[in-house]
């Protein structure tokens, strides 16, 4: 069925969206600092929603500038974006409407979306399906999100959606002001993290990627696998893995942009595995599934943290617990045994404190 111009507005703007939405933002800052923007919403909603309506059905509604912050990723320091409380429930609502509608539409390759499984179901098939090729590309784009063009995105867009008034509000979101301590830019590129949207269009953004590699792979008994900006081919020959490689270069470059220089693996599989998602995937000496040194590198870094701040050893257990938790959530893996070291060397006993996870 053909969608007339705004429907897709109506669909945002309606009570049942904008509730669940709002429902979410009142969740994510529930714990926000007092002079957050999201108590002024809360005790204004009913006064705000309804004016809130009515611009977003006349497709006038237009985004505050969006405040950046630095916070410490797994790879160093990262900016994030932090809307204002209205424009995240706006935001959060036009998630949840275009999820609906373009998630049928996208490869089911893509595990990041909702109802993929997330990226330990990534890490599962990869690890399942690796003992029957001998070839691997594995990569991801050198900074994802702030290379993404606008230009390129909208059109992308264009072919899925027939909704000039929603393509509308995402370009005006796109072309964001960022504050930066108080000073303010006009972004021309890219889309920030922090944004509810940002998922389903980075999905919508490599579409292009999982048609040709997913297809090729279909065609030939080969596995292709993505989770936001990372994927990774299985191959039998090299030179089917030469054929997948011009593929995601061609592809790459039609979307403006590149292979990340460090985290890009293409070639014959060793013995020892590869690192996907944080996991150590192929690992022989571990049954097939291990723990990426990067990531233990992280945990390590963490637990001296701790020591250094003087952390009691309750507090420290429970982060162990809790990382534990994390790291097999999802997936088979044998960890062996974990000890934390106290600053003075000794061996900290935690296995009161990590037995329930086991």
């Amino acid at each position: 069925m053909m969608l007339t111009d705004k429907s897709l507005l109506c669909q945002i703007a309606s009570d049942d969206i904008l509730e669940q939405a709002y429902d979410w933002l009142c969740r994510r800052r529930a714990n926000s600092h007092y002079n957050n923007d999201v108590w002024h919403l809360r005790f204004h909603w009913q006064q705000i929603k309804p004016a809130l309506q009515t611009a977003l059905r006349a497709g006038e509604y237009h985004f505050s500038p969006c405040r950046a912050r630095q916070v410490q990723g797994t790879s160093g320091l990262q900016r994030i974006g932090v809307w204002n409380a209205q424009d995240a429930v706006v935001l959060k609502a036009t998630a949840i409407v275009l999820t609906r509608i373009l998630s049928p539409k996208l490869s089911r390759d893509c595990y990041h979306l909702p109802g993929r499984g997330g990226a330990k179901a990534c890490v599962m098939q990869a690890n399942n399906n690796v003992g029957a090729y001998r070839f691997v590309c594995r990569s991801d784009v050198n900074s994802y999100y702030a290379t993404v063009d606008h230009h390129v995105l909208l059109k992308q867009l264009r072919t899925l959606l027939l909704d000039d008034g929603v393509i509308a509000l995402i370009a005006r979101m796109l072309a964001r002001v960022d504050d930066v301590d108080g000073e303010l830019y006009r972004v021309t590129v890219g889309m920030n993290k922090g944004n509810p949207l940002s998922p389903l269009l980075g999905a919508v953004y490599l579409q292009a990627m999982d048609d040709a590699i997913g297809g090729y792979c279909r065609l030939h008994g080969l596995k292709y696998f993505r989770f936001m900006d990372d994927w990774l081919i299985l191959c039998r020959t090299r030179n089917q893995l030469r054929t997948v490689v011009r593929l995601m270069n061609r592809i790459l470059a039609q979307v403006k942009q590149s292979k990340h220089p460090f985290k890009t693996y293409i070639g014959k599989i060793k013995a020892g595995g590869f690192d996907f998602l944080g996991y150590r995937v192929g690992d022989v000496k571990n049954n097939g599934l291990g723990i990426a040194w990067a990531t233990w590198m992280n945990h390590q870094a963490r637990l001296k943290q701790l020591y250094e701040q003087g952390a009691e050893k309750s507090r420290i257990a429970e982060y162990v617990k809790r990382w534990l938790i994390w790291v097999k959530s999802g997936v088979v893996i044998d960890l062996g045994t974990v000890v934390g070291l106290e600053a003075g060397g000794a061996v900290l006993d935690i296995s009161d404190n990590i037995r329930d996870t086991k």
